[in-house]
């Protein structure tokens, strides 16, 4: 009796491929596109058109009310929400009124990201972008239902008290700031924009009526919040990475201006060619579609290897 084993064939191949080389092909698909970065075609949707065109139709020294609820823990898609919006509020001289009612460390994630992205404007030739004189943080809320309904009804009595530091000085109250000279109301910002990945944007869209909103979520929140842009409800609506991609299209291409997207609902909307632009968006969409192209090559050679196999049983 012979003790010879037959040789796999090549379905059993398929079948068999060693889960570590798996692994390092899907390292490489995640991790080599956040190097090299590749522009992907790309048609902008329609509630991103929005969103760009209404932030690029802010005039200087226009204020924003921005609820930042996301941490590191979506910095993957909310980071890169958050520091698109910000460099188009800082290159538009946009002041900001950051709070937060989805989580404590809300607040300095977003005191972080702000730094960050103001010191590389900076870095590229854009003017300061100061603490407390262009951006003031409010802090963070712990009840979203009554903060909202407050900030709707009275914002000077919910943020009553609140204090932020000039750049190397003492805290002072926000009221003094440049951000809230002549605001009495929510109604007197421009917007009222959350970035979240939690359910806050769905309290603050119930109890928020007296400003426009636009909102920046994660991509599975996307379908849900879509209803209420459909509706009208919402001005814009950024959802997921790629939501972050077109948004970074835009910055770089504009809208209807030669060369760039076209959208016909607008007049023309010109972008921030040649500034610094491209950031998580382009990069994470890359890596998104280079992974899921090899989960889809890989179910494939699964199913072609049991194909064959069973082919092979039957000759």
């Amino acid at each position: 009796m012979s003790d010879t084993v037959a040789p796999k064939s090549f379905g059993d191949k398929l079948q068999s491929l060693p889960r570590t080389w798996l692994f390092l092909i899907l390292l490489l698909a995640a991790s080599v596109p956040l190097f090299v970065p590749i522009a992907l075609p790309n048609a902008p949707s329609q509630s991103s058109e929005d969103f760009f065109a209404n932030v690029m139709s802010l005039k200087a020294g226009d204020k924003v009310l921005v609820a930042s609820d996301w941490t590191k823990s979506t910095r993957g898609e909310s980071g890169g929400e958050c520091e698109a919006l910000l460099r188009m509020l800082i290159r538009k001289k946009i002041k900001i009124a950051m709070y937060s009612s989805g989580d404590p460390q809300a607040p300095q994630v977003f005191r972080d990201t702000i730094g960050e992205i103001a010191k590389d404007e900076l870095d590229h030739g854009e003017a300061p972008y100061q603490q407390f004189q262009d951006y003031v943080v409010c802090g963070y809320f712990p009840n979203a239902e009554g903060t909202a309904l407050g900030i709707n009804n009275n914002l000077r009595g919910v943020f009553a008290g609140k204090k932020d530091s000039p750049p190397n000085g003492s805290p002072q109250d926000i009221f003094n700031s440049p951000v809230f000279q002549g605001v009495n109301s929510v109604s007197d910002f421009k917007y009222l924009i959350m970035i979240t990945a939690s359910n806050t944007e769905r309290v603050t869209f119930e109890r928020v009526k007296k400003t426009p909103l636009m909102f920046m979520v994660t991509g599975v929140m996307t379908p849900e919040d879509n209803v209420y842009y459909l509706s009208g409800q919402l001005k814009g609506l950024i959802g997921g990475v790629k939501g972050v991609f077109d948004l970074e299209q835009m910055m770089e291409k504009g809208l209807n201006v030669p060369g760039g997207v076209s959208a016909p609902r607008f007049g023309p909307v010109p972008g921030f060619p040649g500034k610094h632009n491209v950031g998580r968006g382009t990069s994470y969409y890359f890596a998104l579609h280079a992974c899921l192209a090899l989960l889809i090559l890989a179910i494939f050679a699964g199913n072609l290897g049991v194909w064959l196999s069973r082919r092979g049983a039957r000759s």
